[in-house]
Parts: C-alpha cells; structure tokens; sequence
C-alpha cells in the first residue's frame, strides 16, 4: 500500500533537511512538515 506521508518522511531522510526534501519533491516546506505531521499522527506520536 502506498504511504505519501511515508515516503515524504523517507525522503526527508534521504535528504537531510525538510527544506531539500520540500525542492526534490517540488512541494513546500510547509507541506512536507505538514506530511511529517500527518504520520506522526497516525503513528500516535
């Protein structure tokens, strides 16, 4: 099954920063940090 806040949390990994992750996935910042959010939740952290 794909996860988009998964693989956003994978490429933050990959990239080091929310900010190179956000321009590799031609998204903003804002909007990987809310990705990253959305997993957490989900994950209950």
């Amino acid at each position: 099954m794909y996860n988009p806040q998964l693989n956003t949390f994978i490429r933050v990994a990959e990239a080091g920063s929310f900010n190179k992750a956000a321009e590799e996935s031609y998204i903003t910042p804002t909007a990987v940090i809310k990705q990253i959010n959305l997993l957490e939740g989900s994950l209950g952290g």
